[in-house]
């Protein structure tokens, strides 16, 4: 099994496997990058909505993550845009199609990451088999399973949030502090932020466990979109 997490950035996709017989990252710079990459995996963890709603306002699946992670972290899922809303490059337009199909206007946080999410539905529908290889993940759920009910965990922006994220990955894997500071020294802050890095390597440390463990999703079984594609947030 070859498996990796990935994680968008400012400069494209950080890419992280940290398989058994390879501790390794990547910057992938362009969508046809990680089309290669992605297919060259069996697994991969990626911090992106997958599939997309018509209609409804709110997948479920986030409406279930948000559950999970409660009241103070429920700021840190984004419920993506309809479908329709990706055909126009203009947020009042984009707000005011899905407001027509759902009742609910676009939030900037989400507006941000549309970009992200078209490129990675449009590979999606060119390349149907990465369906079973990309699968959507949360960072922060995984956080809060790594921490197994440890000390509560500071929001991820602050010194003592990005420090308990820092710590509980090197105690997951010895290869992560190493590679971690790696991929500091090699990435600018401005194509990677700290918290990027952090994120890439939780998915990667959970995804890696995928072979021995099973993988579950929110909700269970996946509901799927019109295309077919599975609405929902895996974790092992």
């Amino acid at each position: 099994m070859k498996t990796a997490g990935i994680d968008g950035c400012r400069a494209g996709w950080l890419a992280v496997s940290l398989d058994k017989s390879l501790a390794s990252w990547q910057l992938l710079r362009t969508v046809q990058e990680l089309s290669v990459y992605a297919a060259s995996k069996n697994g991969v963890f990626i911090d992106i909505p997958i599939g997309l709603s018509e209609t409804e306002p709110v997948r479920t699946c986030d409406a279930l993550l948000r559950r999970v992670l409660g009241k103070g972290y429920a700021s840190s899922v984004f419920s993506p845009p309809v479908r329709a809303a990706f055909m126009v490059n203009d947020y009042v337009a984009a707000c005011d199609i899905n407001e027509a199909k759902t009742g609910k206007r676009i939030t900037k946080q989400a507006w941000n990451i549309m970009p992200k999410i078209r490129q990675v539905d449009e590979l999606l529908a060119e390349n149907p088999g990465l369906v079973q290889v990309l699968h959507e993940s949360h960072p922060e759920l995984l956080f809060k399973k790594l921490n197994r009910g440890g000390e509560p965990l500071q929001k991820k922006k602050t010194p003592e949030g990005l420090e308990q994220r820092r710590q509980l990955l090197f105690r997951a894997d010895s290869r992560i502090e190493g590679l971690y500071e790696t991929m500091r020294g090699s990435l600018k802050k401005s194509e990677a932020k700290d918290d990027d890095l952090l994120d890439a390597l939780v998915l990667a440390v959970m995804v890696a466990q995928s072979p021995y463990r099973p993988v579950r999703t929110l909700p269970l079984p996946p509901e799927t979109d019109s295309r077919g594609i599975p609405m929902a947030i895996h974790f092992v």
